[in-house]
C-alpha cells in the first residue's frame, strides 16, 4: 500500500512540475508574438480552396498591402499572410501551410528579408512563433534547419521557459494574459492596419549599392519557385520602399527573370504608385493604411491583366463581402 502511494505521489508531483514550466513558459514568452499566434490562427480559419493570392513577406507586407482594397477596386480573392520578421525560410515554411488548405493562383513575396536565412540558430520570437502552425513535413524541415542536431534548441521551442527564462526581468501585464493581442485578422484579411502617418525620405534607388544573393537564400528561393511550379502557381515579388537602401533589387531582378516570375522594386514605382514620403509611412520602415492601400492597387492592375483571377465580386456572399459590412 505504501507503495502504491509514493508512485501516486511522485506521478502527481511530477505533473504538477511539468505543468508549472508549461505554465512559466507562457508567461516568459515574448508577448509580441501574441499577435502573430493570432495572424496563423485566422489564416486556418479561412475556408479551404477559398483564396486566389495569398501575400508573404516581414513586417513590410503585413502592413503594406490591403487584401481588401484588392477585392474592393478588383474583385481579387486576396489574403495578407505576411508576419513580423519571417526571413525568407520562415516565407517558405508560411508557403508550404498555405497550401495544406488552399490553392492561391498568385503569391506575392516581398523581399525585405530575401537574403537571410535563419539557420544554425537558438530559440527566438520568429521560430517561436511558427509553433502555431500545425505540425508538417514543411515545418520539421524548418526546425532542423533552424536548430540542426542540437537538442537543447528543440526543448526550448517546445519548452519555452528553457529559451526565455530571462524574460523574468522585464516581464509586462501583457505577459500575464492569455493573449496580449485582439486584432480581428479575420476581417482585415490578414492585413495589420496603422492609421499613425510620418513624414519621412525616401532615397533615390540609383544610389543603391547592390550585393548578391547567398547560396543559402537561392537554395530557398529555388525550393519555393519549385513547389508553385508544381501546384500552378505565378510568383510575383516585389521590394516595399522605406527610408532605407536595399541592395538585393539587380540580383532579385535577375533572378526573377530567370526563373520565370515577376518582380517589381517599387522604390523606382515612386511616382506610378502615388507613394508620398509626406503621407504614406507610418514610420521610416513601413508605410501606413494609405499606403498599403496604393500598393495594393498597383499589384491588383498587374495581376488581373497578366493572369486569370476570378472577380470574387460576381460572387454573392463571399468573405471579402461580408468583411465590407
Amino acid at each position: 500500500m505504501n507503495a502504491i502511494k509514493k508512485v501516486i505521489g511522485c506521478t502527481v508531483t511530477i505533473t504538477i512540475i511539468i505543468c508549472l514550466i508549461y505554465k512559466l513558459g507562457i508567461l516568459v514568452r515574448p508577448a509580441n508574438t501574441d499577435i502573430a499566434f493570432n495572424a496563423i490562427d485566422a489564416f486556418h480559419d479561412m475556408p479551404e480552396n477559398s483564396l486566389e493570392v495569398i501575400g508573404y513577406g516581414s513586417s513590410k507586407m503585413w502592413r503594406g498591402m490591403d487584401p481588401m482594397e484588392m477585392y474592393a477596386q478588383y474583385g481579387i480573392g486576396a489574403y495578407n499572410y505576411g508576419c513580423n520578421w519571417q526571413h525568407i525560410n520562415t516565407t517558405e515554411l508560411f508557403i508550404k501551410d498555405s497550401l495544406l488548405t488552399q490553392s492561391p493562383k498568385v503569391i506575392l513575396i516581398e523581399t525585405y528579408l530575401i537574403n537571410d536565412v535563419l539557420k544554425n540558430i537558438d530559440m527566438n520570437g520568429e521560430i517561436y512563433y511558427t509553433r502555431a502552425l500545425p505540425e508538417s513535413e514543411g515545418k520539421r524541415q524548418y526546425l532542423k534547419q533552424c536548430f540542426g542536431d542540437d537538442k537543447e534548441r528543440y526543448l526550448s521551442y517546445y519548452v519555452p521557459l528553457c529559451a526565455f527564462h530571462d524574460n523574468w526581468t522585464n516581464l509586462s501585464e501583457s505577459n500575464f494574459l492569455k493573449n496580449a493581442d485582439d486584432t480581428d485578422f479575420y476581417s482585415t484579411m490578414g492585413f495589420v492596419y496603422k492609421e499613425d502617418v510620418v513624414s519621412i525620405t525616401i532615397p533615390d534607388p540609383l544610389t543603391f549599392e547592390q550585393a548578391d544573393l547567398s547560396e543559402d537564400a537561392i537554395e530557398i528561393l529555388d525550393e519555393i519557385v519549385s513547389i508553385c511550379k508544381e501546384n500552378s502557381i505565378d510568383i510575383i515579388f516585389y521590394t516595399a520602399p522605406y527610408q532605407g537602401t536595399y541592395a538585393y533589387s539587380d540580383a532579385m531582378k535577375k533572378y526573377a527573370a530567370e526563373n520565370g516570375c515577376a518582380y517589381f522594386n517599387l522604390f523606382e514605382c515612386i511616382e506610378e504608385i502615388g507613394i508620398d514620403g509626406e503621407t504614406d509611412f507610418s514610420d521610416a520602415g513601413h508605410l501606413n493604411n494609405s499606403g498599403a492601400v496604393k500598393v495594393a492597387d498597383f499589384l491588383s492592375e498587374y495581376i488581373v491583366n497578366n493572369y486569370d483571377v476570378t472577380d470574387m465580386r460576381t460572387i454573392e456572399g463571399n468573405i471579402w463581402e461580408q468583411n465590407l459590412h
